[in-house]
């Protein structure tokens, strides 16, 4: 499960008036959000943080030697870009 002061962060592009403790919104511009807003806004923060997270880890792993592998045959380069493209298709 997620930190709710990350997720309504992200969702709401950590704009002012916001906080939170001990897991809970304590302020709230506007309207404070339901339980069940609040579970839709997890869950999609945790597809976005693990689609984010993967794209980190794939593009970390085309190196410098592998980016001139390529160079001979740009297939596990193809490949790695086909993922990447994946995941951020879940964006």
């Amino acid at each position: 499960m997620s930190n709710i002061a990350e997720v309504i962060g992200w969702k709401f592009n950590h704009q002012q008036g916001m906080s939170t403790a001990d897991g809970v919104i304590t302020a709230f511009p506007g309207t404070m959000p339901t339980e069940a807003e609040l579970a839709t806004y997890t869950a999609e923060y945790e597809v976005y943080k693990a689609a984010t997270d993967a794209i980190a880890t794939l593009e970390a792993a085309i190196t410098p030697r592998r980016i001139r592998d390529a160079f001979a045959d740009p297939t596990w380069i193809n490949a790695q870009e086909a993922l990447i493209a994946i995941e951020r298709a879940k964006l």
